[in-house]
């Protein structure tokens, strides 16, 4: 079980992350990309995105594109409107729109998991929700197979996830509005958990819930950003 223990707080920091091929390629902004496949970054003016915040991307094994999104429309590898892409629950002004990953066991689902904006501090009624994506369709440009299941509402503009050590499984992690509590979704090859694990810790956020939440690459670490704030660091584990 994922437990979540206050370590200390505000404080800046710097993360190395070294990715994998399926992180390569970025799509964000607006019409903004970059690709690290070479190992220098490229510029790339291609992308369909429109959007001030929160977007994602995600790549095969060999760092080619698959898709990209803003949390709201889905664009495949040729920048055109995934089929049944649209209307997802995200938001544009939403700090972390959109994450993507692949749904364990499988080689063509993936999960878009978005979030809804606070909308001035009146927490978002969409909170967090999936989508699922299906690579095998369409001759391999995909679509939406499923779209706005609702995990919780209202939420914090933060989500985040990484693999479970020695597993081909996943944690989700977000953080309820107005609330302490963390909320830990196992993903596995059964799915989604429909209960998360609780942990209260830190402070309550009702106002300036913005800003970004990463977990460590070795997974013993959580940090989240709180805009105007502050930092606070958690022992993951």
């Amino acid at each position: 079980m994922k437990s979540i223990l206050l370590t200390f707080f505000f404080f800046c920091f710097t993360i190395s992350n070294f990715a994998q091929n399926e992180a390569n390629i970025w799509y964000f902004g607006y019409n903004g990309g970059l690709d690290f496949n070479s190992g220098t970054p490229v510029v790339l003016l291609d992308g369909q995105l429109s959007t001030n915040e929160g977007c994602a991307s995600i790549s095969d094994s060999d760092g080619n594109l698959l898709f990209y999104t803003d949390g709201i429309t889905v664009y495949n590898k040729n920048h055109s409107i995934m089929q049944n892409g649209t209307g997802l629950k995200g938001d544009s002004s939403s700090t972390h729109s959109a994450i993507i990953i692949p749904k364990p066991g499988t080689t063509n689902i993936y999960y878009v998991f978005t979030l809804d904006s606070l909308h001035l501090y009146g927490g978002g009624v969409n909170g967090l929700q999936f989508s699922e994506v299906d690579m095998s369709l369409n001759g391999g440009i995909g679509a939406v197979i499923s779209k706005n299941k609702l995990l919780h509402t209202p939420v914090n503009e933060k989500v985040t996830a990484i693999k479970r050590p020695n597993s081909d499984e996943y944690w989700v992690v977000a953080h309820k509005y107005d609330s302490n509590e963390f909320i830990t979704y196992n993903v596995s090859a059964s799915g989604i958990s429909s209960t998360p694990i609780v942990s209260s810790v830190g402070f309550i956020r009702s106002l300036r819930t913005t800003g970004q939440i990463k977990i460590s690459p070795d997974g013993t670490k959580l940090a989240v950003a709180w805009t105007g704030i502050g930092v606070e660091v958690f022992n993951f584990n």
